[in-house]
Protein backbone atom coordinates (compact mmCIF):
# COMPACT_ATOMS: atom_id res chain seq x y z
CA UNK A 1 0.00 0.00 0.00
CA UNK A 2 2.87 2.38 0.77
CA UNK A 3 4.20 2.19 -2.78
CA UNK A 4 0.78 3.01 -4.24
CA UNK A 5 0.24 5.93 -1.86
CA UNK A 6 3.71 7.32 -2.57
CA UNK A 7 3.18 6.93 -6.32
CA UNK A 8 -0.23 8.62 -6.20
CA UNK A 9 1.27 11.52 -4.21
CA UNK A 10 4.00 11.99 -6.82
CA UNK A 11 1.54 11.74 -9.67
CA UNK A 12 -0.97 14.20 -8.21
CA UNK A 13 1.76 16.76 -7.45
CA UNK A 14 3.25 16.23 -10.91
CA UNK A 15 -0.10 16.83 -12.58
CA UNK A 16 -0.78 19.95 -10.50
CA UNK A 17 2.63 21.52 -11.00
CA UNK A 18 2.61 20.45 -14.63
CA UNK A 19 -0.55 22.47 -15.17
CA UNK A 20 1.31 25.65 -14.21
CA UNK A 21 4.30 24.79 -16.36
CA UNK A 22 2.00 23.85 -19.24
CA UNK A 23 0.11 27.13 -19.09
CA UNK A 24 3.38 29.07 -19.26
CA UNK A 25 4.92 26.89 -21.99
CA UNK A 26 1.81 26.75 -24.16
CA UNK A 27 1.28 30.49 -23.80
CA UNK A 28 4.69 31.01 -25.33
CA UNK A 29 4.13 28.34 -28.01
CA UNK A 30 0.74 29.59 -29.17
CA UNK A 31 1.72 33.27 -28.94
CA UNK A 32 4.75 32.64 -31.13
CA UNK A 33 2.68 30.65 -33.65
CA UNK A 34 0.08 33.46 -33.68
CA UNK A 35 2.75 35.94 -34.76
CA UNK A 36 3.96 33.62 -37.52
CA UNK A 37 6.73 31.58 -35.91
CA UNK A 38 6.97 28.00 -37.20
CA UNK A 39 5.36 25.34 -34.98
CA UNK A 40 8.73 23.63 -34.44
CA UNK A 41 10.54 26.83 -33.35
CA UNK A 42 7.58 27.85 -31.18
CA UNK A 43 7.62 24.42 -29.55
CA UNK A 44 11.34 24.58 -28.83
CA UNK A 45 10.98 28.05 -27.30
CA UNK A 46 8.13 27.04 -25.01
CA UNK A 47 9.87 23.94 -23.75
CA UNK A 48 13.18 25.69 -23.13
CA UNK A 49 11.38 28.25 -21.00
CA UNK A 50 9.78 25.47 -18.97
CA UNK A 51 13.04 23.56 -18.49
CA UNK A 52 14.34 25.46 -15.47
CA UNK A 53 10.91 26.03 -13.96
CA UNK A 54 10.09 22.34 -14.33
CA UNK A 55 13.30 21.24 -12.61
CA UNK A 56 12.83 23.53 -9.63
CA UNK A 57 9.19 22.54 -9.15
CA UNK A 58 9.87 18.82 -9.63
CA UNK A 59 12.85 18.72 -7.27
CA UNK A 60 11.34 20.79 -4.48
CA UNK A 61 7.61 20.14 -4.71
CA UNK A 62 6.77 17.04 -6.75
CA UNK A 63 9.43 14.54 -5.71
CA UNK A 64 10.80 16.46 -2.69
CA UNK A 65 14.11 14.98 -3.56
CA UNK A 66 16.98 14.36 -1.18
CA UNK A 67 19.60 14.46 -3.94
CA UNK A 68 21.94 17.26 -4.93
CA UNK A 69 20.78 19.86 -7.43
CA UNK A 70 23.98 19.38 -9.47
CA UNK A 71 23.59 15.62 -9.95
CA UNK A 72 19.86 15.71 -10.41
CA UNK A 73 20.14 18.71 -12.70
CA UNK A 74 22.36 16.71 -15.03
CA UNK A 75 19.97 13.76 -15.02
CA UNK A 76 16.99 16.08 -15.44
CA UNK A 77 18.58 17.62 -18.51
CA UNK A 78 19.19 14.14 -19.99
CA UNK A 79 15.56 13.21 -19.26
CA UNK A 80 14.43 16.50 -20.79
CA UNK A 81 16.40 15.85 -23.98
CA UNK A 82 15.03 12.31 -24.32
CA UNK A 83 11.47 13.45 -23.62
CA UNK A 84 11.81 16.43 -25.94
CA UNK A 85 13.10 14.27 -28.80
CA UNK A 86 9.98 12.13 -28.49
CA UNK A 87 7.92 15.34 -28.29
CA UNK A 88 9.38 16.60 -31.56
CA UNK A 89 8.95 13.21 -33.23
CA UNK A 90 5.29 13.15 -32.20
CA UNK A 91 4.83 16.74 -33.41
CA UNK A 92 6.49 16.09 -36.74
CA UNK A 93 4.60 12.82 -37.26
CA UNK A 94 1.29 14.49 -36.40
CA UNK A 95 1.95 17.38 -38.79
CA UNK A 96 3.64 15.65 -41.73
CA UNK A 97 2.21 12.12 -41.75
CA UNK A 98 -1.22 12.50 -40.16
CA UNK A 99 -1.68 16.09 -41.44
CA UNK A 100 -3.33 17.15 -38.21
CA UNK A 101 -4.06 20.74 -37.30
CA UNK A 102 -0.98 22.33 -35.70
CA UNK A 103 -2.83 22.99 -32.42
CA UNK A 104 -3.91 19.35 -32.09
CA UNK A 105 -0.39 18.25 -33.01
CA UNK A 106 1.04 20.44 -30.22
CA UNK A 107 -1.30 18.78 -27.70
CA UNK A 108 -0.27 15.29 -28.84
CA UNK A 109 3.39 16.30 -28.62
CA UNK A 110 2.86 17.69 -25.10
CA UNK A 111 1.21 14.47 -23.91
CA UNK A 112 4.11 12.46 -25.29
CA UNK A 113 6.63 14.70 -23.52
CA UNK A 114 4.71 14.59 -20.23
CA UNK A 115 4.53 10.80 -20.07
CA UNK A 116 8.22 10.33 -20.85
CA UNK A 117 9.32 13.10 -18.47
CA UNK A 118 7.27 11.79 -15.56
CA UNK A 119 8.57 8.24 -15.90
CA UNK A 120 12.18 9.36 -16.29
CA UNK A 121 11.89 11.81 -13.38
CA UNK A 122 10.44 9.16 -11.12
CA UNK A 123 12.82 6.34 -12.02
CA UNK A 124 16.02 8.09 -13.16
CA UNK A 125 16.31 11.73 -12.13
CA UNK A 126 15.29 12.26 -8.53
CA UNK A 127 16.45 10.44 -5.43
CA UNK A 128 13.51 9.35 -3.34
CA UNK A 129 12.81 11.16 -0.12
CA UNK A 130 12.96 8.79 2.83
CA UNK A 131 9.86 10.26 4.50
CA UNK A 132 6.80 8.00 4.32
CA UNK A 133 3.78 9.42 2.51
CA UNK A 134 5.76 12.27 1.04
Amino acid sequence: MFKWRSESNYLSRYVGSGALNTIIGWSVIFLLMAIGTSPILANISGYLLGLVLGFVISKNFVFRSAGTARDEGKRYFIAFVISFIFNLLALQFSLEVLHWNQNVAQVVAAITYTVFMYLLSLHFVFEPNKEPYN
